[in-house]
């Protein structure tokens, strides 16, 4: 399928629109050389400028754990004062004309700036294993950075290395057949013998069932969830979490107290196609979330794919169509490949797309 241009996205029905940018923080980025905050991110410190450094991930952390569903206003804020010292010492009324917001709203805010403090957040965080991926730090993904609106921070559990391999995603029904689950064995056993790991939402159906495949043939696996990790959705694949929480990575851009909300998913698909090189869709009904990772990887500049079904099944009517319209046809194992054999290199993640 033809690839749309990723700087100039078309409507893809998300929650919220395009972030606005802004220099302040990249700032930071320029400031410290990618070497040394890998170092003090990510091992030990041992400058005063890197204790400044820790503080100030802590002070991001602190402060997106409100701001994470309002996206302009934590631009805002990024603008208004980089170092994020600022909202700290000012008042509600302040931080309501400085970040767009209402006055309730900004003073849900200032009470949770004064109720906790930065450094008591970010050590909770430690305790229970999370791992936070603020937008500049060198273990973000470079691909999801391409996207149009990539998330602030990313909340990470498990191994983190999974991050720098090639990953492609494998996503469709919730309601898979025999055919189905057949053709995802059938494609991803491949995939996963290849080093490539395999990208998810953890949701009912093929997700899961892509999670456990590159399980069971020792690959690699990421699921991004659309909830916080203290809110397993769906409830039933609460040992498929913490295998993955043991063995493979999950992914949230959500806090870890965030409960699952319907436009949540939506939203979070544009986190699994912006990971990946590929998107490959196994059974999907016309009108299907499916179909709307399939358009943000199309708005991202990434290859779409998809697997044929019969065409008495109700479950292929969205990945024949979207063959009609172009989509790589998944016809056999290797087809993958044959289209994109610069996935067979030895190399990991590319720094552009």
């Amino acid at each position: 399928m033809k690839k749309a241009s990723p700087t100039k996205p078309q409507n893809n029905g998300m929650a919220f629109g395009p972030l606005p940018r802004c220099k302040g923080l990249f700032k930071v980025w320029q400031s410290s050389p990618p070497e040394r905050l890998k170092t003090t991110l990510c091992g030990p410190f041992k400058y005063r400028k890197e204790l400044s450094l820790i503080s100030f991930v802590q002070r991001y952390v602190h402060v997106h754990t409100w701001l994470y569903g309002h996206y302009r206003a934590f631009s805002k804020l990024l603008c208004w004062d980089p170092s994020l010292q600022a909202p700290y010492h000012a008042s509600p009324l302040e931080i309501a004309a400085k970040l767009g917001i209402n006055e309730k709203s900004a003073t849900a805010f200032w009470r949770h700036l004064h109720k906790t403090t930065p450094e008591n957040m970010y050590a909770n965080l430690v305790e229970t294993g999370i791992q936070v991926l603020p937008l500049f730090h060198p273990l973000y993904p470079p691909l999801l950075k391409t996207i149009y609106d990539p998330p602030y921070l990313l909340y990470a559990k498990g191994n983190i290395k999974r991050l720098q391999t090639k990953k492609i995603a494998i996503c469709g029904t919730r309601t898979p057949t025999a055919y189905g689950r057949a053709a995802l064995a059938t494609i991803a056993k491949p995939i996963s013998e290849h080093s490539l790991t395999i990208v998810s939402g953890m949701a009912r159906g093929i997700d899961g069932l892509a999670h456990e495949q590159a399980i069971r043939t020792g690959g690699a696996t990421i699921a991004v969830l659309g909830s916080g990790f203290d809110n397993i959705y769906p409830p039933e694949h609460s040992t498929l979490f913490h295998a993955l929480a043991e063995h493979q990575l999950l992914l949230s851009e959500y806090p870890p107290f965030v409960k699952p909300q319907r436009w949540h998913f939506p939203v979070r698909n544009r986190i699994i196609s912006g990971l990946s090189q590929a998107v490959i869709i196994i059974e999907a009904k016309r009108k299907s979330g499916s179909l709307i990772t399939a358009d943000l990887a199309l708005e991202q500049g990434r290859d779409v794919f998809a697997v044929p079904g019969p065409v008495t099944s109700a479950q292929s009517e969205g990945t024949n169509w979207l063959i009609s319209q172009g989509a790589g046809c998944l016809y056999a194992s290797e087809a993958l490949f044959e289209a994109m054999p610069q996935l067979l290199s030895k190399t990991g993640e590319s720094q552009s797309f």
